[in-house]
């Protein structure tokens, strides 16, 4: 999937200067040996978890199987970190978010809108589809990038509804609206339907 693989190169750079910053907090002397511990193995399984995001096949079901087991230790981490106080800081909690998210995204995409995905995947409008902001200070292109986020004219929101159904279009479009909202921060969708 041509916008999945964007997403995931930039969310992992994104995700990785995040997790820069959450290294630096162990070293305050507010956890425990242990915790510090922790957080290394931690550490390791969200390189693992990034180096996995970029070559993920989602179609493999094996794959995908692994990549379920790293998001559930993922959780297991993020929930045993938030216990230490250097990990109650916004910086990691957003980086927690943001990995439930990609986790969240991908094993939809992968499993619940695999069947839309193969009647969509040719139309003009999703290869023609960029949801990305490429200026997001140019307030001209940011308000057309969000106004165009689900295709020009909304035609996404068109196909998906006609040829997979409207439960289909508004679990495709909470899983974007979520992404957007938790790690792209581009588009405002308060009153999208």
């Amino acid at each position: 999937m041509n916008f999945l693989n964007l997403v995931i190169i930039g969310m992992v750079l994104i995700g990785a200067s995040e997790a820069a910053s959450v290294a630096s907090a162990v070293s305050e002397n507010n956890c425990t040996l242990a915790d510090a511990y922790h957080f290394f193995s931690c550490s390791f399984r969200l390189i693992d978890f990034t180096k996995k995001l970029q070559k993920l096949n989602l179609g493999d079901e094996t794959e995908m199987k692994d990549f379920k087991r790293t998001c559930t230790a993922l959780e297991n981490c993020f929930t045993t970190l938030s216990q230490c106080k250097p990990f109650n800081d916004l910086a990691a909690k957003e980086t927690f978010e943001m990995t439930k998210t990609f986790c969240g995204t991908v094993t939809y995409f992968a499993e619940n809108f695999k069947e839309c995905y193969n009647k969509i995947e040719d139309s003009t409008c999703y290869n023609d589809w960029d949801p990305f902001v490429k200026k997001l200070a140019d307030k001209k292109e940011k308000d057309e990038g969000c106004k165009n986020f689900f295709g020009k004219d909304q035609c996404l929101q068109k196909e998906v509804v006609e040829l997979c159904g409207q439960k289909q279009w508004e679990g495709f479009r909470d899983t974007l609206i979520s992404l957007n909202n938790d790690i792209m921060k581009q588009c405002d969708f308060t009153n999208v339907d």
